[in-house]
């Protein structure tokens, strides 16, 4: 299975989740792309990928608000049309629920189709799992 992994923001805990999330997924024998979104990265298309894991950190405490890199960076993308799409988020103390939604919300205005949503609490067990969810 081809898949791609979006993330956005600045957090430890982020890169190490898509490191490991990056060689359980390439353990399956599953072929990975990883992207962090940054300004002024190309456009991309998605339509190649079966599956889409999108994720960020928690950066606001009320508001849910995401990394404007990444929220640039999705809306410029094309191919997320009926793709099949996982969202997670790197969780905080508050603000969790809001940021997943947000996220959620901009990926299903883009036409994606959410199968799966996390909250990455235990990175070695969180992605693991995610990595099942995927089908060789």
């Amino acid at each position: 299975m081809k898949a791609v992994l979006i993330y956005g923001g600045e957090n430890k805990k982020l890169e190490l989740f898509v490191k490991k999330i990056s060689s359980a997924i390439e353990k399956k024998g599953n072929e990975l792309k990883v992207i962090k979104a940054v300004r002024g990265i190309v456009n991309c298309n998605f339509l190649p990928y079966e599956l889409v894991l999108v994720g960020c950190p928690v950066s606001s405490m009320f508001k849910g608000k995401l990394p404007s890199e990444l929220i640039d960076y999705i809306k410029r993308c094309t191919g997320l049309e009926r793709k099949k799409t996982i969202a997670f988020i790197i969780p905080r103390l508050m603000g969790n629920d809001k940021t997943l939604k947000n996220l959620m919300s901009l990926l299903e205005s883009k036409g994606s189709f959410i199968i799966d949503f996390k909250q990455i609490r235990d990175i070695d067990k969180d992605s693991g799992l995610l990595a099942s969810s995927l089908k060789r």
